[in-house]
């Protein structure tokens, strides 16, 4: 089996999975969906999400709920449970609050507390094909303008999220979900230094069994506020970086365009025609995403060298 061949079978599954979420779902449909045996669609399954289908079900079913319990003031939380498809009231607070949130059901309603975990996962054909899309081959004979600036950052903290393997953005997501993204969005840090990353992190800040990508908040140095369950917090010292700089662009799903727009700028920049080397080495690289209104947003660490 080929890796297209692979992703495919994990879109079927998934899509039937989101197809029937409401319902009661029989494992065997779900591999019948990838037109595998059991065994082999559930190796595929783990492979592609990091999860089993009964766990991908679950976050999904929570989140589901989760949504509904904060957004409809008048709904009854056993009933939310019975329509996500949990038995029993004993049984949903008890996934609601060991495995997910951190607090009942109720409670989450009267706040949302710091640990939440939302699953929102996209489809995983469409992130896995979007690095070979049309956007990226255009962008060779298209190319725009990136401008490319020498900023300081000063020293500062950051909180942090590691996965286990992830090397890049769409790895990350397949291995931690969106919602983590989503916490440090709704972090009340947020915006006090910048927004959310995702982050390259040099070896000396890679821990053992961890990823080299991690998603993360960059927040003051002197901060002593709350850090979301599962993240934890690190130093980060004053260090140089070129701040590469795309263009606004009209169409919102141009986003993998302008992020290979930059990632090409970055390939081809020669920084030491202005007196520095790369050092992604020493610090790391941060990609703040992407917007039609802001354009792309990467720095990446340099160091001065002798002439």
């Amino acid at each position: 089996m080929d890796e297209l061949e692979k992703i495919k079978a994990a879109q079927s599954m998934q899509d039937y999975i989101h197809l029937h979420i409401n319902e009661s779902i029989a494992l065997d449909d779900i591999c019948k969906a990838a037109g595998y045996s059991r065994r082999h669609a559930f190796r595929i399954f783990k492979d592609i999400f990091n999860k089993t289908p009964f766990e991908y079900i679950r976050a999904l079913r929570l989140t589901n709920a989760a949504q509904r319990i904060k957004n409809e003031d008048n709904s009854n939380i056993i009933d939310v449970a019975y329509s996500v498809g949990f038995d029993s009231h004993e049984g949903f607070t008890k996934a609601f609050k060991a495995r997910f949130f951190g607090v009942s059901p109720s409670k989450y309603r009267r706040h949302l507390p710091m640990k939440y975990m939302y699953f929102t996962p996209s489809p995983v054909l469409r992130s896995r094909l979007l690095r070979n899309s049309k956007e990226y081959i255009e962008m060779a004979e298209n190319q725009r303008t990136v401008t490319v600036t020498i900023v300081e950052k000063q020293a500062r903290k950051l909180i942090l999220f590691r996965g286990k393997t992830a090397t890049d953005y769409f790895s990350l997501m397949a291995e931690i979900g969106c919602d983590k993204w989503e916490v440090l969005v709704a972090h009340p840090a947020c915006g006090l230094l910048d927004n959310p990353a995702i982050i390259s992190l040099p070896p000396n800040l890679i821990n053992p069994g961890t990823s080299k990508t991690v998603v993360g908040l960059e927040v003051p140095a002197d901060y002593s506020g709350e850090i979301p369950q599962g993240f934890e917090i690190i130093d980060l010292p004053a260090f140089m970086y070129l701040w590469f700089q795309g263009l606004p662009y009209e169409d919102d799903d141009w986003y993998g365009y302008a992020h290979g727009e930059i990632y090409r700028a970055i390939e081809n920049y020669k920084p030491e025609l202005y007196g520095y080397a790369f050092a992604r080495d020493e610090a790391p690289c941060f990609g703040y995403g992407s917007s039609a209104k802001n354009g792309t947003r990467d720095l990446v660490p340099v160091k001065p060298v002798k002439a």
